[in-house]
C-alpha cells in the first residue's frame, strides 16, 4: 500500500500507461466472432472488467467506464499507427510505465507487491480506482480496508 505522494503519482501515471499499452497492442489481434470481428483489446478488457466486478461491483463498474475509454482510445490509435507504429508505441509506453512503477517504489523504500504475487498486476488498476473513490468520499467502507502501516520515504 502506498503512502509516499511521489509513489502514488508514479502509480497513477504508470499503471494506466501500462494498461493502455497492453490494450493498444491487443487491438492488433482480430478475432472472428460470428458475422463480426472483435479485437483482443475488447476481449481482454471485458474479461478484466468482469473479474473486477466479481471482486467489488462498485469498483468494477467504475473500472468498466475507465476501461471503455482506454479501449476506445487504443483501438483508434492502433488503427492510425498501423502494425509497426503500434508495436513501437506499445514498447515505449510499456517500458515507460514500468520505469515509473519502480521509481515510485524506490521513493517509498518498499519492494513492489507484484514481485511477490503476480495477481497484483490485475489488482493494481482496481486499487487506483478504489483509492480515488475513497479520496472522493464515495467508498468510505474501503477506507479501513486500505489503511496501511507507515512507510519511510526515501
Amino acid at each position: 500500500v502506498h503512502r509516499d505522494p511521489r509513489n502514488k503519482l508514479t502509480h497513477f501515471i504508470g499503471i494506466p500507461t501500462i494498461v493502455f499499452s497492453l490494450l493498444l497492442v491487443l487491438a492488433l489481434w482480430h478475432i472472428p466472432a460470428g458475422g463480426t470481428v472483435i479485437t483482443g483489446a475488447l476481449l481482454v478488457g471485458a474479461l478484466a472488467v468482469l473479474g473486477w466486478m466479481a471482486l467489488d461491483l462498485g469498483v468494477g463498474l467504475a473500472m468498466a467506464i475507465v476501461m471503455a475509454m482506454l479501449w476506445l482510445a487504443a483501438e483508434g490509435l492502433a488503427a492510425a499507427l498501423g502494425t509497426t507504429g503500434t508495436w513501437i508505441t506499445f514498447g515505449a509506453l510499456f517500458v515507460g510505465g514500468w520505469i515509473l512503477q519502480f521509481l515510485g517504489h524506490h521513493y517509498e523504500g518498499r519492494r513492489p507487491a507484484l514481485l511477490d504475487n503476480l495477481f497484483q498486476a490485475f489488482i493494481g488498476p482496481m486499487f487506483l480506482v478504489a483509492e480515488a473513490m475513497v479520496v472522493l468520499g464515495w467508498r468510505r467502507d474501503l477506507q479501513a480496508a486500505m489503511a496501511h502501516a507507515a512507510v519511510t520515504p526515501r
